[in-house]
């Protein structure tokens, strides 16, 4: 197909010229239209449907949150608790961001859990919107294990037993199970050294979900604070 120039008057504002120099390279406006500006809306359109755009409000809450607390936490058996005391003691505001953050958290999946069952209410699983029920699950599927790995930053008693569990979930599938759950914990449990998997999780999850728990630390092991 042959490139073709959108023509305007010469009088034409520029913004309106700018706008259809885009739309002769990218198709902006028909994309905006059909997504947003002339998307047919549901007859049986209610509040119900404001969870999903309440889920992108709460997870862009938990990036700024888990940023700011990422400045000053400290993700080490040893200086992990101290960290947060500093938190909600020295640092300006802190212990408002860390509940926002950690309440944020739980938010988060009581949000996702009602726009799930709006989608299952209402079938926005039925043709023709398969996949975006698809896409949906499959960002389900990656916020459980941002949990999952947010769970294991505060290094305390309920993050070791949190990962148990999940690990051992993986152990239960047959044949791959055992090498699976181990390849996941990355070494021997009884090690206190964090595994690198662990440690590759701490970095990839530590802008939207550190500390969303680091009261954990209380509980840690004695034999991990003489270590």
């Amino acid at each position: 197909m042959a490139f073709v120039e959108k023509k305007l008057p010469a009088d034409a504002p520029a913004a309106q010229k700018a706008l259809a120099w885009v739309d002769s390279r990218f198709p902006l406006t028909k994309l905006w239209n059909d997504q947003w500006g002339k998307y047919y809306a549901p007859k049986n359109f209610n509040w119900m449907y404001l969870f999903g755009s309440l889920a992108a409000l709460v997870l862009v809450i938990q990036i700024v949150t888990g940023i700011f607390l990422v400045m000053n936490y400290k993700p080490d058996a040893n200086l992990a608790f101290a960290s947060v005391e500093y938190i909600m003691r020295e640092v300006p505001w802190g212990w408002l961001v860390r509940y926002m953050h950690s309440t944020g958290a739980s938010a988060f999946f009581i949000v996702v859990y009602l726009h799930m069952t709006r989608g299952l209410l209402y079938g926005s699983y039925r043709k023709p919107r398969e996949l975006i029920w698809l896409f949906g699950v499959g960002i389900f599927l990656c916020l459980m294990a941002e949990a999952f790995f947010g769970y294991l930053l505060p290094w305390g008693q309920m993050s070791y037993w949190g990962a148990q569990v999940i690990v051992n979930l993986f152990g239960a599938i047959p044949f791959i199970g055992p090498d699976l759950s181990l390849w996941i914990r990355g070494r021997g449990t009884g090690s206190r050294q964090p595994s690198h998997r662990a440690a590759r999780a701490e970095g990839l999850s530590g802008i939207s979900s550190t500390a969303s728990n680091p009261d954990g630390n209380r509980y840690r092991l004695r034999s991990e604070s003489r270590a």
